[in-house]
């Protein structure tokens, strides 16, 4: 199973370096066609396409400047062809709409993939915004 996780870490870790070069081609193709993916705000985008055409429009605004970081990398493997990962990230670099640089932002994103053959790709993809001091408490 060693030579699986090498192959899912390099599938996730290549998420962080298709955006830090803003190229999102290359970043839509971690995805099946049929994926599907949610953002910090919860944004819900079904396919490739929708994936791709979201990520060229914010990488060539908010995000036209950013880097990722991924750390922490945890994967599991449910099932022989399926993937679970889980990281932590930090955005650095990004603006607010009105185009003013803006703080360090912390997450989690979860991506589930499959492998056709020996490709691993991401088939569905959850990000979250870690909000320091927030808490859950009962209601």
């Amino acid at each position: 199973m060693s030579d699986e996780l090498a192959k899912v870490t390099n599938t996730v870790r290549a998420f962080a370096e298709c955006w830090n070069r803003h190229d999102m081609e290359a970043f839509a193709e971690l995805f099946t066609l049929d994926a599907e993916f949610v953002n910090v705000v919860g944004l819900w985008w079904k396919g490739r396409d929708e994936i791709k055409k979201a990520h060229e429009f914010t990488h060539a605004t908010m995000f036209k400047n950013s880097q990722l970081t991924m750390s922490d990398v945890s994967i599991r493997f449910p099932a022989e062809t399926i993937a679970i990962a889980r990281c932590r990230w930090v955005l650095e670099g990004h603006l607010s709409p009105e185009g003013k640089a803006l703080p360090a932002r912390n997450g989690i994103l979860v991506q589930v993939l499959s492998r056709n053959s020996e490709i691993w790709s991401i088939i569905d993809s959850q990000n979250t915004d870690v909000i320091e001091g927030v808490l859950s408490r009962p209601q």
